[in-house]
């Protein structure tokens, strides 16, 4: 073998160690971080719960979601909940509670893949099982939904408030993008951005929301930046409020009143329409 064949295949060898076979993992390594499935949820048994009754709601692509609903009270309207990516729609509940009795129905929507649901989640996954459960929930009642979603969740909201037509959307501690929130996180690497599978792009599709919006993020999170939520909103429609709440941070906005502040909206809203 010549000398300069040698040093071709280590040259080759070199960027399959230190680039391509490290690029390869991150891609494939996505899911779980994007997606952190808690462990330990609803299992065979798939019980009400607090109040709330225990639905099956069926996607397009044949997945079947375990979710929770409450009917509307006085209201006569409801809210769609979405949850971030380490919880559950079980986890919801408190937070349904409150909604619930302030008169507003309530579901609180699942993912694929969590909460004993069947499939695996991805974006577009995700997004269907949000428009499903959109759809359900139109159907059981009739009247008008809200949407309130936290963290990834508002990533799901986003596209589902663009395609269907919410009486309100509330959003706690979105982001504009994952791949945002990855270069935040890791800065600038080269070809980075094609190797993010999940992009969420939600300042791309804010701007087809019609409804009215409420953006709420904590000046302390961690998680993602209060930057974020601050450009997302001005990238909404015009009208948009946003609300910073100082000292909160991206898993303790219920101290901070955050429900109360939701519910307070939804009210308003209802009332001028």
């Amino acid at each position: 073998m010549t000398l300069s064949r040698k040093i071709l295949l280590w040259l080759v060898a070199l960027i399959m160690i230190f680039g391509v076979i490290p690029f390869t993992g991150i891609y494939f390594a996505q899911g779980a971080f994007v997606f952190p499935v808690p462990q330990g949820g609803v299992g065979g048994a798939f019980e009400a719960a607090g109040g709330f009754e225990a639905v099956v709601i069926p996607t397009e692509d044949g997945e079947r979601l375990r979710a929770f609903y409450h009917p509307p009270g006085d209201k006569a309207a409801s809210i769609l909940v979405f949850h971030g990516n380490a919880e559950t729609a079980a986890n919801q509940i408190p937070r349904g509670h409150m909604l619930a009795e302030a008169g507003f129905g309530v579901l609180l929507a699942e993912y694929r893949g969590y909460g004993g649901s069947t499939g695996s989640p991805s974006e577009a996954g995700v997004i269907r099982d949000g428009l499903a459960s959109y759809d359900f929930l139109r159907e059981k009642t009739g009247g008008p939904i809200g949407i309130l979603a936290h963290s990834l969740g508002t990533g799901v909201a986003i596209p589902v408030a663009a395609a269907r037509d919410p009486f309100a959307v509330a959003l706690e501690a979105p982001f504009t993008s994952l791949l945002a929130i990855a270069r935040h996180r890791v800065g600038w690497l080269p070809g980075f951005d094609f190797l993010l599978k999940y992009p969420f792009r939600s300042d791309a599709l804010i701007g087809e929301v019609a409804a009215p919006l409420l953006i709420i993020h904590g000046t302390e999170d961690r998680v993602i930046p209060f930057a974020e939520g601050e450009r997302l909103a001005t990238l909404a429609p015009p009208g948009a409020a946003f609300i910073k709440i100082d000292g909160a941070g991206h898993n303790d906005l219920g101290q901070y009143g955050d429900i109360p502040i939701a519910i307070r909206f939804f009210k308003k809203t209802l009332a001028v329409q």
